[in-house]
């Protein structure tokens, strides 16, 4: 984890002084899509040579979709319950 850290500060230092090539820093963009890219082949490539978890997959499915809409409906209804205050707040600063 710390060498992930160590080259993201390292990337941003860089950068805010102007040490990176005017072109490099271009097409950062493209670099991280095709980095992506090739981070998301390699998991899939894990994950299909993973029998345990091709086999688990309607389970995993299930609880996934699951754990997903709790949060989506936690989050609504915490957002109900708190507009009230927010709306009172906001009418104070304005």
């Amino acid at each position: 984890m710390w060498l992930f850290m160590i080259f993201l500060f390292a990337g941003i230092i860089l950068s805010l002084y102007n040490r990176i090539p005017r072109k490099a820093a271009e097409k950062s963009q493209v670099f991280q899509l095709w980095g992506l890219i090739l981070i998301l082949f390699a998991m899939g490539v894990g994950i299909g040579a993973d029998e345990e978890i091709i086999n688990s997959f309607m389970t995993l499915g299930v609880q996934s979709v699951l754990l997903a809409a709790a949060a989506i409906t936690g989050s609504l209804v915490v957002v109900r319950l708190l507009r009230p205050v927010i709306q009172k707040e906001k009418e104070k600063i304005w």
